[in-house]
């Protein structure tokens, strides 16, 4: 398929005369345009996105800020629905194969940090960016939609935080990526389900010296029309667009029944020392289930995984890089000695990605494997039982200082 998949605009004047218009470079020395007229361009005009043409489930798009702060860095657009969508929106021109990689995962870290949070970290933020008090984000939507219900939109905004459910913009000129390049970016994101989407803001000069801006969504080998993109463990699924219902109903694929049938197997078999420690969030068909942690699940949380591209599985202990969560990382670190020696190995300590790691895993050729199945089920108790013991009163202890 050709790179442009747009012709370029004719101008016809009343007399029959028609002009080809200049195409207008977004970038380099010689232009007037850059990154932040494309921002500023969608935030003031969000109904001159073709979202209908990318998932028609954010149709509606209401700009909640610019520069919304995340422990990834400031977001450049925010937009929600009337129905409780959200919409993380980068605008970046896309100059070269090192620009692709960066703003592709730009956004995705973005989405990682949104999903880790609840309403009210949101609500939060984006009073911090707007200026604005009390319950900001429904009050930015009630100024256009008078009779929406402050409990459903609440609801709603916070299943799309808890699923990591979003559409993932990205906006700006010269984009030419095909969905399979862009795939391998995306090995590290985890488990989140959202609509991916491309739009190409082309500007042309017109006869009268004005500037024309042509959205476009890019060709379907490039943006997956009305699908959820799905990374589970590393895999990439696209699916449908479906309602949540028809998406309870699905048959789920093989690696979803195995997901299905191995944790409730592994935590039938589970019994922690500690029997304070509340249950898993949620256990499903994906490749991880979250313990929260004191303070609170949002702050920090234990893992336990299925790295399936590189045939891994463990827990690993996160910690948000805030204020909170890298003194309290600190002060681990400041025990470390005693901490290896309370767990009778050593553990991975990093930080990467807007967040704190202590992490201990097993690799296997292959994690699916039955034979391994007994062997992993047996390990990620001990590991969880471990973690939990020596983790967990700790935290509380630090809590309890502050």
């Amino acid at each position: 398929m050709s790179d442009e998949q747009y012709a370029t605009p004719i101008i016809v004047s009343e007399n029959g005369e028609s002009t080809l218009l200049e195409r207008i470079p977004v970038s380099g020395e010689a232009s007037d345009y850059n990154e932040a007229f494309i921002q500023k361009l969608a935030f003031d005009h969000p109904n001159c996105l073709p979202i209908n043409e990318i998932d028609c489930a954010y149709e509606g798009l209401i700009p909640v800020c610019c520069e919304l702060n995340t422990p990834a860095g400031p977001l450049d657009i925010l937009y929600v629905t009337p129905k409780g969508r959200l919409v993380i929106t980068e605008a970046k021109l896309w100059r070269n194969p090192e620009a692709r990689r960066k703003v592709v995962g730009q956004i995705l870290d973005y989405a990682k940090e949104l999903s880790g949070w609840d309403y009210e970290d949101l609500q939060r933020e984006v009073s911090r960016a707007t200026g604005k008090k009390g319950n900001a984000l429904f009050h930015i939507v009630a100024e256009q939609h008078k009779d929406i219900d402050e409990a459903d939109f609440v609801d709603e905004v916070t299943r799309s935080l808890n699923h990591g459910r979003f559409l993932l913009l990205i906006i700006g000129d010269g984009i030419r990526e095909g969905v399979g390049a862009i795939a391998a970016f995306l090995e590290n994101v985890g488990n989140l389900e959202f609509t991916l989407g491309l739009v190409e803001l082309a500007l042309y000069r017109t006869v009268d010296r004005n500037v024309l801006v042509q959205p476009r969504v890019l060709a379907k080998t490039v943006i997956i029309k009305r699908s959820i993109v799905s990374l589970k463990d590393g895999q990439l699924f696209m699916e449908d667009d479906a309602s949540e219902e028809q998406e309870e109903s699905a048959e789920p694929s093989e690696l979803e029944k195995f997901y299905l049938g191995f944790w409730p197997e592994m935590l039938s078999g589970l019994k922690l020392d500690d029997p304070s420690q509340p249950p898993p969030k949620s256990i499903g068909k994906i490749g991880n289930i979250f313990y929260p942690m004191p303070p609170s699940g949002n702050q920090v949380w234990l893992t336990v995984y299925f790295y399936q591209q590189r045939n891994n599985t463990g827990v690993f202990l996160t910690f948000k890089r805030d204020s909170f969560g890298d003194m309290v990382y600190e002060k681990l670190l400041n025990d470390k000695d005693n901490i290896i020696k309370e767990m009778g190995k050593e553990v991975e300590w990093e930080s990467k990605d807007g967040k704190h790691l202590i992490c201990s895993y097993r690799h296997y050729d292959d994690v699916k494997n039955v034979k391994y199945r007994e062997e992993i089920k047996e390990f990620l108790r001990e590991e969880i039982n471990l973690f939990v013991n020596v983790f967990r009163p700790r935290l509380e202890n630090i809590s309890n200082e502050l």
